[in-house]
């Protein structure tokens, strides 16, 4: 009876202790700063990119595809110009410089595809350009040799999709929702790098059909899990549901499983097209995102709009349209802060700029990268901003 006691109170103190260790270990802040700005092949600053491909290979940051509007803004008329041109930024201690002899260049313009940055090269799924969406697949490797970034191609997925999320476990790339031509996605499906033949694995179903969520591989209770954060998701009428959901899929017992919605503590919020990464052995940080109220009001004039038949009537809705767009006040400023082991939620802070949305974050020696993205409707920024985590 002693010895069972005295083993309970052993195992209470170690619980506890590791429990007060984790809450030491856990992020408390996050510092910014600007490690550099994107620049045109000629040198000039770059407007910046919506829906690039950020990933971190052999120790460089790869800023490559997205999306701009170069000449005015959609609303006056603009084209959407997709990109393939290849940037390539180094470090030298806290110096950061564009490495300028790069003459790689992605097979095809692209933007708004999933990312992930695995050990073997930084893989991107599908996107979308002048051409429609697509379903193709690809690994980029940065060759410092030869100053060339290596393209690989890899099994197409079994969709045409955007806005599609990529996390991995080791070498295997987990593919998470999408846009379809028509709808979102709940497909989930895995690609194993290390097979001599690799093929795309189908998983079960997403528990709601998602686009432009957040996934991320962190360690949970039970081990590495999947965890996916917010999205949102077509509707017939044009005006899209956005989440506020967790989901977390065990991968030992292949199920899904809905956990803590996303809160800065207080408030459950909506989240979409924002970023995220593993921090720490228990932690996930989203940053960005769309919230969605001003989207859902611009969303209802789109649809406002395609159904009015009165000229008068449509002028006047692309007039408060355009006004709502030109007026936004930009994105999501939270700094949210998931613990896989107490399934809370918290904020930590906000974003001392205009947030960041479409466009993937990464982890660069512990520190966050966020680099490009959408700050205002049809606005990109070339801004690579640099997060470092403080505890």
């Amino acid at each position: 009876m002693t010895k069972s006691i005295f083993s309970l109170i052993f195992i209470s103190l170690i619980m506890s202790t590791t429990d007060s260790f984790s809450q030491k270990k856990e992020v408390k802040h996050v510092e910014w700063k600007t490690a550099a700005q994107l620049q045109n092949p000629d040198g000039s600053l770059s407007i910046g990119f919506a829906g690039a491909i950020n990933g971190i290979s052999n120790d460089v940051l790869l800023v490559t595809g997205g999306a701009n509007f170069p000449d005015k803004m959609p609303w006056e008329g603009g084209k959407k110009s997709y990109s393939k041109t290849i940037h390539v930024l180094q470090k030298c201690g806290d110096t950061f410089s564009w490495i300028a002899a790069v003459k790689s260049t992605l097979a095809e313009p692209i933007a708004y595809c999933g990312t992930t940055s695995t050990d073997l090269g930084v893989v991107y799924v599908g996107g979308e350009n002048e051409n429609g969406l697509s379903n193709k697949s690809y690994i980029l490797k940065w060759n410092a040799a030869t100053k060339e970034v290596e393209t690989k191609s890899l099994p197409n997925f079994p969709l045409a999709i955007a806005n599609i999320a990529l996390t991995h476990i080791d070498n295997v790339v987990y593919a998470v929702g999408g846009d379809e031509a028509t709808k979102s996605s709940d497909y989930f499906a895995s690609l194993d790098l290390n097979e001599a033949n690799p093929e795309w694995k189908t998983l079960p179903k997403l528990p709601l059909a998602l686009a432009n969520s957040v996934a991320i591989a962190q360690k949970g209770k039970n081990g590495t899990n999947i965890y996916v954060v917010g999205g949102r998701t077509k509707t017939a009428s044009g005006i899209s549901d956005l989440h506020n959901t967790t989901f977390v899929f065990d991968l030992k017992n292949q199920q899904w499983k809905s956990v803590a919605p996303i809160s800065d503590g207080k408030n459950t919020t909506n989240f979409s097209a924002g970023a995220g990464v593993a921090v720490g052995n228990h932690s996930v940080l989203i940053v960005g995102g769309d919230n969605g109220e001003i989207f859902h009001q611009i969303e209802t004039y789109l649809s406002q709009i395609a159904q009015a038949e009165a000229p008068e009537q449509k002028t006047e809705l692309i007039a408060k349209k355009n006004k709502l767009v030109t007026n936004h006040p930009g994105f999501y400023n939270g700094i949210l802060l998931y613990n896989t082991l107490t399934d809370q939620w918290k904020k930590i802070g906000e974003l001392p700029f205009l947030p960041h949305v479409t466009t993937p974050a990464v982890l660069w020696d512990k520190k966050i990268i966020l680099s490009n993205g959408e700050i205002k409707p049809g606005i990109r920024t070339p801004d690579i901003m640099l997060g470092t985590l403080k505890k």
